[in-house]
Parts: structure tokens; C-alpha cells; sequence
């Protein structure tokens, strides 16, 4: 504790660096260190491993640069009481209400400093890189759910960590034993127990998984040890392989029980109905209607993916006498069905996101909640949460008078009916005039408009057509003083797969394409959370649950600044999103090649942190900022349906709109203990997605090998190299030990100190040798990889030529 106030310790996510005895990083989560503590050894890092909460002791920085140093040693079941901890200081500037722009665009309400731009921000004492070393593993928490009840005596059960992998066998003389490698690289191999028995076909072909018990790596061993070794199934089969990333990132919620499915029951049982095609629909009660504003004869549409089921948000537009506009965002009223402490509720947080696979979902809320009746179908009526504000026509809110007016924004409970559900193709087409030009409904192409998706009852096709077109002229004209106020947008490539009829069988792989009217409803669901934001903090203050995005990695940002001058001469300035945004605006007018913007965006993402969720009163006003958006404070509201936090929010909402705050059904800690929680949840939900991706990528390759790729050199090692591939809209790493019967290679240094590769071809004809350094475009195959765990493999073939 003495440690901690003096700030000697620092608490946070133990991040191990994929290489063997590799370095780990820890990023404050007080804010005062500008850059992350660096943990340089695997003695330093003390038992902890990768993704562990651990408390790390400054390092004096006389003993950083002798570089040895007696680890403190400290029992790992020993409590370290934080509520004592010190805010970090910061200095004030300018508020947020003081910038003209930032008035325009959100109009904020909330006078908070501005710190200064950029991930420089801090003391000499806190921009220089501090070392450390962990002294404690803090022992996660384990929530009750379906799978483990509170009375099986779970909790009397030592924390564990599921591992995936594969085994690998240690031959001695006294007989074999195995290791357990897991997929993961960051983690250490497991030592498996004595009875752990495998063929020589197993190790090579299937998945297997076990559990390290938390506190079970002792002082004296070398590796940490797993229990309950078991075999998963076969590598690069599709359900093996989605079970075990389920079972990896702790996403494998499995069916819904009894209990939750009773209390779903229970609470859509008085609205539920028989359609006329026999299936059941949802309808609310007259008694449901109390309290709530009627938007049922608004023209409100919704505009989502083709596929898409859980339809979570509606819109609706009209145009106003003033010459502004009104924008109404309906959001599915999750939380009048779903209340604090039932079966479906402690579920629901359980898990805290729905993850969305290749080939299936995996809801947050059961189907008869999140498809029937909170999905905001068309011709239904729905209950919503609404937030309905004016706005001008240049996609600024601020009044025209300079004076906040009380109706400008308005939030409540609703009742809505949805005239027609879009899809965002067909939105697109209405945009670009490819339909509903003026022609009869009869007329229209189906495939650019389908019969399905048009408006009926007293809405027309020209109605809806241009709702669409006003609303897409608001918000390109928004979106473009966004980025004049400095959001920075980095969108990498998502791939988007076609599977044969087995469901298994990837047959089609293709960039997912982000069109206008994708940009349209973004535009609208941002100015809704942060709206919201507002709200709740001017009227819940501390409990208000935030999303806060904090600067990128300083070191991250300023490699690819250097390796951007190194490689092709161009200059980004970091200082903030609003410099960086301009920096690749000014990057689009100036190189003719696109392929440097991607590859400059893609290196952008790695310094990159998560946004993520808090309680307002854990951390200082300034610090609220989401650095992407480039706004003072941001929330999550628009989808209760797949998101937990949003089911919180909307809680407190109607919370201050009751003038009830008082009595919320949690404290700040609780709050705060939730956002932790549904932020693991949610990194877990985006490297199940990402690892999808990887398999079917794999599986695809594997029936269709790519060869003659142009592929771009973006970051070099001792025998790898990472290379960016359009066509597949990722990085892969290139292992030159692959390629030892065509080529030799030897690692070096250029004058300016960054590493390169030399290439040398063994026959001849064709090319000879190759320099790999930033930027070097190449001729790559890509392929399936061999040996689990799935994934691309790449090839090299030779220089690209244009």
C-alpha cells in the first residue's frame, strides 16, 4: 500500500510480446504514465501471464539501467486495496465549450478541460519509458451463471484459465511427456501432467485443451503447469476449430437453461400472438402503452445488413419550418424486459456481448427477446427507447440562436411501427438514384429495390426514397465537419465469406464493402450516444457509464512516423487525431499508390488502444475523451440487444428521467465493476470474430490457393517478416526457415538503424537476391498452413513487378 500511494506501483493488463521469452508491456489504468511500463525479462514478469490484471513495481532508475534486479516476491493470494489510490494530475487548458467547431458539431453542455492534444501529454517524469517488474497477479473474479450456479460451489473452486493448443512430445529416457502449446503465442508452453498420452498422429493433427489453475506455477519451475488435458478434435475441421476459439476466449456460453428461458417466457408471455404462417409473433399490451410517446404514425424505417435478424435500431427524418431537421434514433427497449437481478439479466452480463462468427452467432439474449419481440420488424409494433433532436441541415447541431432550447433533444420510452426494414444495399441504391426516381412502384427492379423491403400501408416508395436521400445529405455534410474537427477514422479491411450449403464450405471470400448509406446511420447512432452521454452526466454523474477511448502507444505512433519518413518520405504528425486524420487526408491527395495509404492505415491500427467502458466517477473529467471521435465524453446506448453496457445505460437513463437516480439499482463500484468486465468480454468477442475469420480464410485457401498476391512488407525481424496483403485484407507473417531450400538470408542494419533482410536465391534464373525492408512489395502464394493451429501461410515467389 505504501508503494501504491507513492505511485511506485502501477496497476493494469500484463501484455507478453509473441516471441520467444519475449518482452510485456503494462499500461497504467491511472493514466499518469504517458508510456507503458516495460516488464524486459520473463523473471521480471514474475509468473504472470499474458492478459493477467497485475500490480508492477517501479523499477529506481539506477537499477533500470543495471538491469538486474531481486524480484519481490509476493504471495499470490495476498489483497491489495486500491481505494485509497491517487488521481493522477492534470493539467487544465481550454474547455471543450470554448472550441467554435466543437460547438457546431456536438454542442457540448459539460464545461471540461481540454488536455492538450496528442499522446505526448505529461511530465518528463511520465513521457520517459519506466520499467518494472509484477509483484502481484490479481485473481479474477468469477461471475455465477448457467454453466457454473452460484450453489454448485463454484466459487469454492481455485480460478482457472482455459488453454487451447496443440501437445508436443519431450522425449527422456526414464519415458515421454508432453507439453501443451498454445495457440495463443504470447503464452508460455504448459507442462502437461504424467498421464498425458498421445500418437504421433494426434500431435500433429488435433486440438486439445486444459486449465491452469491461477497461482499453481511455483517459484522453482520453469513453466507453468495444466490439468485435465483433453482432446478438442481435428485441425481444420469447421466445428472443431469453432469450438476451440470458443473455448479460448471464454465465449462458449453453450444453450440458455431453464431458468433464463422461464424468465424470457415470463416476461413476453402477455404480448405474444399466433401469425396468419403459424409462427409466433410479439405485440405490446394496451397497458404497455402508459407512459409512452406515440411514434407509431412517424414514417420509421430501419437500415441494416442483409442477414441481419436482431434489428436493434430504427430512424426516422422531417424536414422542419425552420429549415432544419428532426432526427428520431428508436432504440429497442430491452431493459423493459429484461430487469436488474433476474435469470435473464445475470445471463445477459455473463456474457456481455453477442459474438458474431463466420458461420453463426452467439446471442447475449435468446431468440424469443432478441429476434421477436425487441427486433424492430417492420409492420409491427415495437416498444423503443427514443432520442429525437433538431439539427441544421449542414450536420451541426448547434441552435441557430447560440441558445440551448429545452426541445432540441428529447429522450423518453415510445411505441413505433416501422414501415419498411432496408437493407444497406438497397439504401445505397435509393442514394444513388439506381431506384425510386419517379417511376410507379410496379416499374421498379426488384433486385434494387426488393418487394419485400418496400414501405407499405399509408407509407410510399417516394416517401421512404427521400427520407433516405435527406438523411444522407445531412450526414455526408456532418461526417465532413467531423473530420475537419479531428475524428480520425482507420478502417482496415473486413473480409466477408459466401459458404456453400453445408454451411462449412467457404465458396466466396471478398472485402466487405463500407457503402454511404453505411456511413448514413453511423452518423446518426454516434450524435444518439453521445446525447445520451450527456445526459447522464449532467443527471447521474459518478454511476454515468462512459466509453472512453485513450491516445494510442507514444512508441507505436513514432515507429510509424519514422518508418513513413524512412520509407517513402512522408511526414505524419501524431499530436492528435485531428493532425493524424490530416496527415493521411493530405497522404490520399499526395501518392498516387493506394496501396501506401493501406498499408500506412493498416500499421496505424497497432499503436491504436480499445475504447473502453467506465463509471464517470472512476476517473478524472478530462480523461473521458474518446481520442477517435475527438469528443469529451461518448456512451453506448444504440444496442441493447448485443451489447450489456447498453442495457445499463439505458437503466439509468430512464433513471434521470424519473428523477430517480437516488435509488439506481447500482453503485459507481458496481457500475465500475461491470464496465471491467463487459471490456474483457468484449476483447474476448473481437478475437473470437478475428479467429473465425483466420479459419474460414485458412479453409478457403486450402481449397483455393492464391498464388502471384502482391503482398507489402510492413514490419521486419530476425527471420520473419510481416506482410500486408490486400487481397486478403491482412498481415501475415512470412517465416524465412520455410523457405531454406530456395533461398539463404541474413539480418542486418542500415545506417539509420532500421532492421532489413538480405535474400539470396540458391538457383538461378529469375531474380537473385532481394532486400526486405518497410514498404518492399512482393510476390507471394498464399496458402493454408499445414500444422495446427490453422491459419495463412504465405510463400514467397519473388519481387513484384507492375
Amino acid at each position: 500500500l505504501a508503494l501504491y500511494a507513492k505511485k511506485q506501483l502501477v496497476r493494469g493488463k500484463l501484455r507478453v510480446l509473441p516471441q520467444k521469452a519475449g518482452k510485456a508491456f503494462v499500461t497504467s489504468d491511472r493514466g499518469e504514465f504517458v508510456k507503458d511500463i516495460l516488464i524486459e525479462t520473463t523473471l521480471q514478469q514474475n509468473r504472470a501471464l499474458d492478459g493477467d490484471a497485475v500490480f508492477v513495481e517501479l523499477l529506481p532508475q539506477e537499477e533500470e539501467e543495471e538491469g538486474i534486479v531481486e524480484v519481490t516476491q509476493v504471495l499470490l493470494n495476498t489483497s491489495i486495496s486500491t481505494n485509497d489510490e491517487e488521481k493522477a494530475p492534470v493539467p487544465p487548458t481550454t474547455t471543450w465549450q470554448e472550441d467554435s467547431l466543437q460547438r457546431r458539431l456536438w454542442d457540448p453542455q459539460v464545461a471540461i478541460s481540454k488536455l492538450p492534444d496528442g499522446p505526448r501529454q505529461g511530465t518528463l517524469e511520465t513521457t520517459i519509458q519506466r520499467k518494472g517488474q509484477v509483484v502481484h497477479v490479481v485473481v479474477p473474479k468469477q461471475l455465477p451463471s448457467e454453466l457454473q450456479p452460484a450453489d454448485q460451489g463454484f466459487l469454492q473452486r481455485a480460478p482457472h484459465r482455459t488453454i487451447v493448443g496443440r501437445l508436443n512430445r519431450m522425449k527422456r529416457k526414464n519415458g515421454d511427456f508432453f507439453f501443451l502449446q498454445p495457440n495463443n503465442k504470447s503464452l508460455p508452453q504448459f507442462v502437461c501432467p504424467p498421464n498425458v498420452t498421445a500418437t504421433k498422429q494426434e500431435e500433429q493433427e488435433c486440438l486439445y485443451k486444459a486449465e491452469y489453475v491461477h497461482g499453481s506455477w511455483k517459484e522453482a519451475d520453469a513453466k507453468p503447469p495444466c490439468i485435465n488435458v483433453q482432446k478438442m478434435g481435428m485441425s481444420c475441421n469447421v466445428e472443431d476449430e469453432t469450438q476451440a476459439l470458443l473455448v479460448e476466449f471464454d465465449v462458449d456460453h453453450g444453450d440458455f437453461l431453464a431458468p433464463v428461458l422461464k424468465n424470457v417466457d415470463e416476461a413476453v408471455q402477455s404480448g405474444m400472438e399466433m401469425q396468419p404462417n403459424q409462427e409466433f409473433g410479439w405485440r405490446p399490451t394496451p397497458e404497455m402503452y402508459k407512459g409512452r410517446r406515440d411514434f407509431r404514425q412517424e414514417r420509421i424505417f430501419t437500415i441494416d445488413p442483409t442477414t441481419a435478424k436482431d434489428l436493434d435500431d430504427a430512424l426516422h427524418v422531417k424536414a422542419l419550418p425552420d429549415g432544419r431537421v428532426e432526427i428520431g434514433v428508436h432504440i429497442a427497449d430491452v431493459s423493459h424486459f429484461v430487469k436488474p437481478g433476474t435469470a435473464v439479466d445475470e445471463e445477459a452480463m455473463r456474457r456481455a456481448t453477442t459474438v458474431y462468427l463466420v458461420d453463426r452467432t452467439v446471442p447475449m439474449l435468446p431468440r424469443p427477446l432478441c429476434e421477436i419481440a425487441c427486433s424492430l420488424n417492420e409492420n409491427v409494433e415495437r416498444l423503443a427507447f427514443s432520442c429525437v433532436w433538431r439539427m441544421n441541415m449542414d450536420g451541426s447541431v448547434e441552435s441557430p440562436s447560440g441558445k440551448k432550447q429545452d426541445d432540441d433533444v428529447w429522450y423518453g420510452k415510445s411505441v413505433i411501427k416501422s414501415c419498411a426494414r432496408l437493407d444497406y444495399a438497397t439504401a445505397q441504391n435509393i442514394i444513388d438514384g439506381q431506384v425510386a426516381t419517379g417511376e410507379q412502384a410496379h416499374e421498379m427492379d426488384d433486385s434494387s429495390w426488393p418487394t419485400s423491403r418496400r414501405p407499405s400501408g399509408k407509407h410510399t416508395v417516394d416517401e421512404v426514397a427521400a427520407d433516405v436521400r435527406l438523411m444522407h445529405k445531412v450526414a455526408q455534410a456532418r461526417r465532413r465537419l467531423r473530420f475537419q474537427n479531428g475524428a480520425l477514422a482507420l478502417n482496415g479491411i473486413k473480409l466477408a465469406f459466401q459458404l456453400e450449403e453445408d454451411g462449412e464450405t467457404p465458396m466466396l471470400c471478398a472485402p466487405y464493402p463500407i457503402r454511404d448509406s453505411n456511413r448514413l446511420v453511423e452518423e446518426y447512432m454516434l450524435l444518439a450516444n453521445y446525447f445520451v452521454a450527456q445526459r447522464l452526466i449532467t443527471h447521474a454523474g459518478g454511476l454515468a457509464l462512459l466509453r472512453h477511448h485513450p491516445p494510442p502507444l507514444m512508441d507505436g505512433i513514432e515507429q510509424v512516423v519514422s518508418v513513413a519518413k524512412e520509407g517513402i518520405g512522408f511526414d505524419i504528425d501524431p499530436t492528435s487525431s485531428r493532425s493524424l486524420q490530416a496527415s493521411l487526408s493530405r497522404l490520399g491527395r499526395e501518392c498516387d499508390d493506394e496501396l501506401v495509404m493501406q498499408c500506412v492505415t493498416e500499421m496505424l491500427m497497432t499503436p491504436m488502444k480499445p475504447a473502453e467502458y467506465m463509471a464517470a466517477g472512476s476517473m478524472e473529467p478530462e480523461l473521458w475523451r474518446h481520442f477517435a471521435l475527438n469528443i469529451p465524453f461518448y456512451t453506448h446506448f444504440t444496442s441493447p440487444i448485443r451489447r450489456y453496457p447498453d442495457v445499463i445505460v439505458h437503466r439509468l437513463l430512464q433513471a434521470t428521467l424519473d428523477d430517480d437516480v437516488h435509488t439506481f439499482s447500482m453503485d459507481q463500484a458496481a457500475v465500475q465493476s461491470v464496465s471491467d468486465h463487459c471490456n474483457e468480454k468484449k476483447m474476448a468477442s473481437k478475437k473470437a470474430q478475428d479467429r473465425s475469420d483466420r479459419v474460414f480464410l485458412a479453409l478457403y485457401l486450402r481449397r483455393k490457393p492464391m498464388k502471384g498476391q502482391l503482398g507489402v512488407v510492413l514490419s521486419v525481424g530476425e527471420k520473419t517478416f510481416s506482410v500486408f496483403v490486400p487481397a486478403l485484407g491482412c498481415s501475415v507473417k512470412l517465416f524465412l526457415d520455410e523457405h531454406k531450400d530456395m533461398l539463404t538470408f541474413e539480418s542486418y542494419s542500415a545506417k539509420n538503424g532500421e532492421r532489413r533482410i538480405r535474400l539470396q536465391r540458391k538457383s538461378s534464373g529469375g531474380w537473385s537476391s532481394i532486400d526486405i525492408k518497410v514498404f518492399t512489395k512482393l510476390s507471394v502464394t498464399c496458402l493454408c498452413k499445414e500444422k495446427p493451429p490453422i491459419d495463412v501461410r504465405l510463400k514467397l515467389e519473388g519481387p513484384w513487378t507492375e
